[in-house]
């Protein structure tokens, strides 16, 4: 262990692993992979909004069997809604005793950001990850849907310190891991950048993930990718949650002007994008970041979206390239947002 742990540092990991749908990724190059992203292009158009009074700082999200679970990134629960948005339940996470006007502080908060669904052996599981920018950011939380929504607690402080050794990330807070998804194949982490750093899409190998996480198994290999996504004025906007459908992976990023990952900022707009899964290089590097399709949200009445979209689900649409979105905000003050967006592909 230690020593594969050592050789993957070295490394610096961009270029371990080649992709296993699609083409044989050594013969993806960069070049073309970035001729191929920019082929589609997105409409979206927002249908309806959901305000929620009482869910605060919607971070993450993910749909089960017919239900929509929600994570807060300063709440204790996971929340469940129906197919109608209502919200009809919420589950203990761990017991917090810090809470002000129903949510954990900032400094004490332990940052839940993404989940992802998995399944193993017959269970359904929900896994909640933390963003890692400080000490009480490196938990995540395993959540069994079908043994009574039972919970683990999982100590993710070694994964993120490699995570960041691969991310040649040297000081403290730098780690801010926003989206995380799963497919059969790979598993997806995307660190949202602070300062000068790109946006970054982390692959793993899902089975080699879902051993590390559920049976203490080595830490998977990772792969690198970076991306160059839209600013607004001089503000770049970041990743803020991850989708894998059908190849591809759809992302929220947002344009928040901020100094570093803990402390909030202003919003000025969100945007929803994918990545094409298939014809991703074999590694990408800083100075050439990947482009990619993005479209900015709007409000119903087509004006733009200045909420912080944090995280979506995507359901298939009734013609080819047609989705329904749902994505979820934080209005950073302990309230939280629903949008469902029709979004096509041409």
């Amino acid at each position: 262990m230690k020593h594969r742990y050592f050789l993957y540092f070295l490394m610096s990991l961009p270029l371990l692993q080649a992709c296993k749908s699609g083409p044989p990724a050594a013969s993806v190059t960069t070049a073309q992979a970035v001729e191929k992203m920019k082929v589609i292009q997105l409409s979206a158009s927002t249908t309806r909004s959901v305000f929620f009074d009482e869910l605060p700082s919607a971070s993450g999200l993910e749909y089960v069997q017919g239900a929509f679970y929600v994570l807060g990134d300063d709440s204790p629960y996971l929340y469940q809604l129906n197919e109608k948005y209502e919200l009809v339940q919420q589950y203990p996470l761990f017991n917090s005793t810090k809470m002000v006007n129903g949510r954990i502080p900032k400094a004490e908060k332990p940052d839940l950001e993404s989940m992802a669904h998995l399944t193993y052996g017959r269970d359904d599981m929900l896994l909640l990850l933390g963003s890692g920018a400080a000490k009480a950011r490196n938990k995540g939380y395993l959540v069994n849907l079908t043994d009574n929504l039972k919970v683990r607690e999982l100590d993710l402080s070694r994964f993120y310190t490699f995570l960041k050794q691969v991310l040649r990330l040297e000081s403290e807070g730098q780690l801010n891991l926003e989206g995380f998804a799963m497919d059969a194949v790979y598993t997806y982490l995307l660190q949202r950048p602070l300062g000068a750093g790109t946006n970054t899409l982390l692959r793993m190998e899902t089975d080699e993930f879902k051993d590390f996480i559920l049976r203490e198994g080595e830490i998977p290999a990772v792969a690198v990718y970076h991306f160059e996504l839209p600013h607004v004025g001089q503000i770049r906007s970041g990743f803020s949650g991850a989708f894998a459908m059908e190849g591809r992976l759809f992302f929220t990023a947002s344009v928040e002007e901020t100094p570093n990952a803990i402390e909030d900022g202003e919003i000025l707009g969100s945007f929803i994008g994918l990545i094409n899964l298939r014809t991703l290089p074999f590694a990408s590097d800083a100075a050439n970041p990947l482009q990619v399709p993005v479209v900015k949200l709007t409000n119903e009445d087509g004006s733009a979206y200045l909420g912080k979209a944090e995280s979506l689900v995507v359901l298939k649409g009734e013609e080819a390239d047609q989705y329904k979105v749902v994505v979820v905000s934080d209005d950073d003050k302990g309230h939280s947002e629903l949008l469902e967006v029709q979004l096509e592909m041409r």
